[in-house]
């Protein structure tokens, strides 16, 4: 059967699933498969970086029409943009009858599986979920919706143990179930900036102590709760210590400006604001962060491992399958500011540790979540559905 790939996504703007299908699909292609994603709203920042590696990207929308449709009342503008999205897919799906659909994130899910159910699909359905199912506390409608769909889905994937095991709660049976951890592409590491040139250029000395955490301005990120803890342990820090604060706005950047004025920790935050320059930015510092309250497994803690970085994380979802505790950083409770404080003295206390941990860190990436063991892991699977599918196809041609 042909090896023919369709992708489904919310939207190709900079996140930590977007991203990861950057660095996965164009491999895939690579390998002979026909990949296309579509994507469900508008197209996004890493859509001209798939195309130009040979992963065309459709609109299920045309933004002229999305842009009509968002100037609708906001219920009404869900519903018609539901409706369309239900439809065009199912036309997709009918008229290019692609061998393997995969949809990543809950939205895509939901409306992928629904629109293959209205083209009378008969190919392989996947779905990856990238985070715990804490959003189904927030959107009833979605997890009722997966539980509808659960039975019917060939297999399901999780990026961490955590996922997987609330994916079996959720009743998926087990041989429907597939790990397939995040990879890091090293490549972008070899070649990155000198230390001191990075520095110069952020406005930091040489002998400053530099924390950086890479995680777009959203509440569940944590970074209110990292902002206290440097207020508790900024007198016990040397005097330029720099938190380098790396990743979109998504509308919370003010306040957590006026924040960190009230604990009087401005002066030593840089907010940088998305940028293509990540390895670069993980070269200059010295400890990486991520103190998220929610998380599937996080490309921003590999990387900052593969850049030789130990690391401060947060006990939740895979965070402790990557960092190992007291060897290449320090796991701690989520919302908990004075843990995450003594964690990050700890560290910043022993630059002993801190060459020991970052280069402890950056060999496990290098050993357990390289982007090849990723992408083998994948072409794999699709092959598996492959041969399912033909299997099938046979016997119904017997019968």
């Amino acid at each position: 059967m042909k090896k023919d790939l369709c992708v489904v996504i919310g939207n190709l703007e900079v996140g930590g699933t977007e991203r990861h299908l950057t660095m996965v699909l164009p491999l895939l292609v690579s390998r002979g498969w026909n990949v296309r994603v579509l994507v469900l709203s508008k197209r996004g920042a890493l859509v001209p970086y798939l195309e130009s590696n040979g992963v065309p990207v459709i609109s299920v929308i045309p933004e002229k029409q999305l842009s009509q449709i968002q100037k609708l009342p906001r219920v009404l503008a869900r519903g018609l943009r539901i409706a369309y999205c239900l439809i065009q897919l199912a036309r997709y799906f009918r008229s290019e009858q692609p061998t393997i659909l995969h949809f990543f994130l809950p939205e895509a899910y939901v409306l992928g599986m629904s629109g293959a159910w209205l083209a009378g699909f008969k190919g392989s359905k996947l779905m990856s979920r990238r985070s715990l199912n804490t959003y189904q506390l927030r959107r009833k409608g979605i997890a009722w919706c997966e539980k509808i769909l659960h039975p019917h889905i060939s297999m399901a994937l999780g990026n961490s143990a955590a996922i997987i095991a609330q994916l079996k709660a959720e009743r998926i049976p087990e041989d429907h179930l597939r790990l397939i951890y995040n990879g890091i592409n090293v490549e972008p590491f070899k070649q990155v900036k000198p230390r001191e040139i990075c520095r110069k250029e952020l406005g930091i000395a040489n002998d400053a102590l530099i924390f950086i955490m890479v995680a777009n301005l959203i509440p569940y990120k944590g970074h209110h709760d990292l902002l206290e803890a440097f207020n508790l342990i900024q007198n016990q820090l040397k005097e330029n210590w720099v938190l380098l604060c790396v990743g979109r706005d998504d509308g919370i950047l003010k306040a957590l400006q006026q924040s960190a004025e009230q604990l009087n920790v401005a002066k030593h935050i840089l907010w940088l604001g998305s940028r293509s320059d990540v390895p670069d930015l993980l070269s200059a510092a010295d400890i990486g962060i991520l103190c998220s309250h929610e998380e599937g497994f996080s490309n921003a803690i590999l990387e900052g491992m593969t850049a030789g970085l130990p690391m401060v994380v947060t006990d939740v979802g895979g965070n402790k399958e990557a960092v190992v505790e007291g060897e290449t950083g320090y796991v701690v409770p989520p919302k908990a500011p004075k843990e995450l404080a003594d964690a990050l003295l700890k560290l910043a206390s022993s630059p002993t540790n801190i060459q020991a941990f970052g280069q402890l860190a950056k060999a496990r990436v290098q050993q357990n979540f390289s982007l090849a063991a990723c992408v083998n892991a994948y072409h794999k699977l699709y092959e598996e559905c492959l041969e399912k599918t033909a299997t099938e196809v046979r016997n119904i041609c017997v019968e």
